[in-house]
């Protein structure tokens, strides 16, 4: 699809206006229901995802695994601009794959701060469970990802939900030898949490239907040449785009080895101060010297707590 291609150019955003001009479905999904605007957040390509949106593109639908652009952006990370525009655009929170994991459990597992922070100003549930009852916290604790546990907790996390091995998030810590972190779940306290004090915005150019999706125009819910075959994820067997994590064993007796399933350094990208979501200014994190020039034409509200 010479759409889907054009997302994955730089500059691209008069080709993308020219190949709409010339007729091309904007939604067009490829066999496997890819559309433009995942291609564009799974190559981080700020300016496609802008363009495609202001021409009126779907934030909601679903490739073949049953997964939405939002929920590839909070996997892949990139610019958290991105995941604000989805949002803004009145993206559904709450995609779930076949392991019960959300956007806000995948933010978390790959340390995408400021897109979870995002999320949380959005909606998303901190309490959501994947089939393993682990939380966005618990998956913080397993892979070591202090700044979004910080997060989570100054925005109110739940630390005392257990897993489906009884489990709390200080204890899959413990056992996976996350100790710092583990502190950091343990001295936590109900005064230390500050809820978001505004509401999210929403742009107007889009109409929200009484199902929960979203539409431009009469034209959205057409398929033109995409593949008639697809049924979202209800076609074939859909594969996580990450392996299923199931609960840890029981807490190991005093003196014993916890078992540690590793951990990753966090890759959230640091927030601009243009930027519609509440700022953290407890969670430290590095400037980037790279943030992407915002869209001329787009309003941002005051960051805020």
């Amino acid at each position: 699809c010479p759409l889907t291609m054009a997302a994955q150019l730089e500059g691209c955003a008069e080709l993308i206006k020219v190949l709409k001009g010339g007729g091309a479905h904007l939604d067009f999904r490829t066999r496997d229901g890819i559309t433009a605007l995942h291609k564009a957040v799974r190559t981080k390509n700020h300016t496609a995802l802008i363009t495609l949106l202001d021409l009126g593109a779907s934030p909601d639908y679903k490739d073949s695994r049953g997964l939405t652009p939002l929920y590839h952006s909070s996997m892949v990370g990139g610019d958290p601009y991105c995941c604000e525009l989805l949002l803004h655009d009145h993206a559904q929170v709450g995609c779930v794959d076949e392991n019960g994991w959300q956007e806000i459990h995948q933010a978390c597992r790959h340390g995408h701060v400021q897109h979870l922070e995002h999320l949380l100003f959005y909606g998303a549930d901190m309490s959501a469970q994947n089939a393993s009852g682990n939380t966005a916290l618990h998956i913080c604790a397993l892979y070591n990802q202090d700044s979004c546990a910080r997060v989570l907790l100054f925005r109110g996390a739940n630390k005392e939900i257990k897993n489906y091995n009884s489990q709390t998030a200080f204890q899959v810590a413990i056992i996976a030898g996350n100790f710092d972190l583990a502190e950091i779940i343990k001295v936590h306290k109900a005064s230390d949490v500050v809820p978001f004090r505004e509401t999210p915005s929403y742009t107007n150019r889009r109409r929200v239907t009484v199902g929960g999706g979203t539409l431009t125009s009469s034209r959205s819910l057409l398929r033109s040449a995409s593949d008639n075959n697809l049924n979202g994820a209800e076609t074939g067997t859909a594969h996580s785009p990450v392996p299923s994590l199931r609960s840890l064993p029981p807490l190991a007796p005093p003196g014993g080895e916890a078992a540690a399933d590793g951990s990753l350094q966090s890759t959230g990208s640091s927030r601009s101060s243009h930027s519609r979501s509440p700022s953290l200014h407890r969670v430290s994190e590095e400037p980037d010297p790279h943030v992407l020039r915002r869209h001329p034409t787009y309003t941002h509200g005051r960051g805020r707590l």
